[in-house]
């Protein structure tokens, strides 16, 4: 049967599509031989106006923006712990890319790249008259344009135009002259390699894949500098439509579209016929493996809560940017590198250390937080907990992104109440008042409210009837051993002694403030009594860790920092908080004051001793609702707290780690965490002692027969240490 005859004459319809076609053409040409002055030329109406428009709007001159990158978090060893980004981007320069990923791209793309001038109008040409009289579609434009177009979608990203990328993305004539304009502007100025490197360093290879750099570690786990002629193949094809062509959701897809960017490089001489058949037969598995990147904090495995202070301290400081918007665009699209004070070697231990004595999901609900800070320096140096990074689940019921060992504007809290550990403020303002570590002190279980004196609205005085954890214990002792057994009755007459906003006054030049922004009789919070001495309010664990560090740095405070260096994508520097140390109390009195805490830490004995001279006060709240040990050597202050994090749970009669406690007090599982990763974070630190210091004071008498007591005790103490018996009994003779 004979087949009919096709027509010799277009459809109206499509006559009219070809003229309009044509017409556009004409206009782009006249005004590109022109150099890009529109000329008045006769063109088909809407196009030559809309053309026109077009053309006398745009600038002359077009500066492709560098595109969006990842930012990495680094470690102090220059180890990489974090990434972040907006589009999942590594920039690389074209040496550094495969010349087979060259090939292929502008074998499929564009194969006059290197003869045109941004603009193929005799491909546009071609294009139009194939798409007009076919049922299929050719694109028309060149890598430049492409170039140009996802330039102009990367602007409106960055500058969060949401407008500019609609108009970048439309299927306008508006937007193709605009791209036809901005490519020979670009082809002026840049070379051929310079825009091939930009188009493959800007263009999407799949879903969150951009560029090839990151495309080739994604796929196939190797750097686009290695990649091979079939696996140049399968990206370059992927740039047409980066969804429909995933080679990992859709293979069969991604294997023939592969297949026809190989036929496109044979059909123009890039590859021989052996090359070719080599390339076809080889499989997708063959190929692909895939290496998904993870980004955020919750891909920083133990040191996730560290992560966490970091990206708050970028959104937090208006020196990366005006709004928090601009900070966080800069932070998920500046390419930073930021180099933080973390030690990887440190985090490792804490987490280590917290995991032995509560592992994460104990049955018990109980939970653990350590944060160390470097007196000194400020430099923040493990931030640790034992939960996950990430919302809770039935299956990881703990899991937070709320951080135990902070303060609120860094994704914590208020903190929690110190107990004893609190007590150190007292004892500094003691001894900041010139008086004796060796005075006699104590005695009494009751005291009236005219016994205690304040000169600030933030503390008032009340009546207090109080008593020590171990009954017989309420005589007078010297103010060493009342620290050192943190007996209530020593330091409750040390209390009446001095004026009560001189202690609050110690605890906040030194930075053990609560997390939350409060403060002592602000309204929130009750003013600052005699009882509240024993640590009755809150305070975040790497606040306790500075405040220590603050008197092992002979009383210069530093700001935490976690940040020691920022650069951008163009590899600028960028400021970094500043620690910005200073004097906040008398150097004398640190001195003091760490000479006394070191006494403290030897009277504990082998619980937490490691080898080395250290200084530490425990603590533990009534009902063991929390349990603390902070405290340091020279070089690094920590502080551990063991609680619950949603509320003031009692820690009696519990099994937590397998292990069962009467009670929980900071000698028990905060010492043991906080020794196991002490001995482990000094692992080859020089060792230092603490700067000497006179502990006595006007009662020059009694101070001398006393400190010849307590250099009998300590020789006694260093006996027993040295035969390996370093006991100490279970509980303190005071509340901790």
């Amino acid at each position: 049967m004979a087949q009919p005859q096709r027509s010799r004459f277009l459809p109206r319809a499509e006559v009219k599509r070809l003229l309009a076609a044509i017409g556009m053409l004409t206009l782009a040409m006249a005004v590109l031989l022109a150099g890009l002055a529109l000329p008045a030329i006769g063109t088909v109406g809407m196009i030559s106006r809309v053309g026109t428009a077009t053309f006398n709007e745009l600038p002359d001159e077009f500066e492709p923006v560098p595109p969006s990158q990842q930012s990495r978090l680094l470690a102090a060893d220059g180890t990489e712990f974090a990434r972040f980004y907006a589009e999942n981007r590594i920039v690389v320069p074209l040496e550094d890319i495969s010349p087979w990923m060259r090939k292929a791209v502008i074998a499929i793309e564009d194969h006059r790249f290197y003869e045109h001038h941004g603009v193929d109008l005799e491909g546009n040409l071609r294009a139009v008259l194939h798409n007009v009289t076919s049922h299929s579609t050719q694109g028309a434009s060149t890598l430049t344009q492409q170039y140009v177009k996802n330039t102009l979608i990367e602007l409106g990203l960055q500058t969060g135009d949401d407008q500019a990328v609609r108009d970048a993305k439309a299927p306008t004539i508006q937007r193709k002259l605009r791209e036809a304009k901005y490519a020979t502007s670009v082809e002026k100025k840049y070379s051929k390699d310079e825009i091939l490197a930009g188009y493959l360093n800007i263009a999407p290879f799949g879903p969150s894949v951009y560029g090839v750099e990151t495309a080739a570690l994604h796929y196939f786990s190797k750097h686009a500098k290695d990649l091979t002629l079939p696996e140049g193949a399968l990206l370059a094809g992927l740039t047409q439509s980066p969804s429909a062509y995933d080679p990992l959701r859709f293979p069969d897809q991604a294997l023939k579209r592969r297949n026809v960017v190989l036929g496109a490089m044979r059909g123009y001489g890039d590859i021989t016929q052996e090359e070719y058949d080599k390339a076809i037969a080889t499989t997708l598995d063959d190929l692909l493996r895939p290496s998904p990147q993870q980004q955020g904090c919750g891909a920083a495995g133990s040191a996730a809560y560290f992560c966490s202070y970091v990206v708050n301290e970028i959104y937090n400081n208006p020196i990366y940017g005006k709004t928090l918007q601009e900070r966080r665009r800069l932070l998920l699209r500046g390419g930073l590198t930021i180099k933080t004070t973390l030690d990887p070697k440190m985090q490792q231990a804490a987490q280590e250390s917290l995991e032995a004595q509560v592992p994460k999901n104990d049955p018990s609900g109980a939970k653990i937080a350590l944060a160390s800070i470097e007196p000194g320096t400020g430099k923040i140096r493990t931030i640790a907990q034992n939960t996950n990074y990430r919302s809770g689940t039935e299956e990881d019921p703990s899991a937070t992104e709320v951080s135990f060992a902070v303060d609120k504007a860094h994704s914590g809290g208020a903190g929690f109440q110190p107990g004893s550990s609190y007590k150190a403020f007292t004892l500094a303002a003691w001894l900041d008042a010139g008086k004796s570590a060796y005075a006699s002190v104590g005695g009494r279980t009751h005291y009236d409210a005219n016994e205690f004196k304040t000169s600030c609205k933030q503390a008032a005085t009340a009546s207090w009837d109080l008593k020590n954890a171990t009954r017989g214990t309420e005589r007078a002792t010297s103010v060493l051993v009342a620290a050192q057994q943190s007996l209530n009755t020593g330091f409750a007459s040390m209390a009446s002694e001095l004026d009560l906003c001189d202690i609050i006054d110690m605890a906040k030049a030194t930075g053990a403030v609560p997390g939350d922004g409060t403060w002592f009789g602000d309204g929130k919070i009750p003013e600052f009594g005699p009882a509240s001495i024993l640590g009755a309010g809150s305070v975040p664990p790497l606040s306790m860790a500075n405040a220590y560090a603050t008197f092992i740095n002979e009383g210069k405070y530093c700001t935490p920092i976690a940040i020691d260096a920022v650069t951008d994508g163009q590899g600028k520097k960028l400021k970094v908080p500043e620690a910005k140390c200073h004097q906040v109390i008398k150097k004398e009195t640190a001195n003091r004051t760490t000479r006394v805490l070191n006494s403290v830490h030897s009277s504990y004995g082998g619980r937490a001793a490691f080898g080395r001279p250290a200084m530490g006060k425990t603590g533990t709240t009534d009902e063991a609702e929390a349990a603390w040990m902070v405290g340091g050597v020279p070089q690094l202050a920590t502080a551990v707290w063991a609680g619950h994090s949603e509320g003031m749970v009692p820690m009696t009669n519990v099994r937590i780690g397998g292990r069962f406690y009467s009670v929980v007090f900071g000698s028990t599982i905060p010492t043991a965490a906080w020794r196991g990763f002490m001995a482990q974070a000094t692992e080859g630190m020089e060792v230092r002692p603490f700067a000497q210091a006179n502990l006595g004071g006007s009662s020059s008498r009694t101070d001398a027969v006393i400190a010849q007591r307590e250099k009998k005790r300590k020789a006694q103490e260093q006996r027993q240490q040295a035969s390996e018996t370093p006991s100490a009994p279970e509980e303190n003779g005071g509340q901790e």
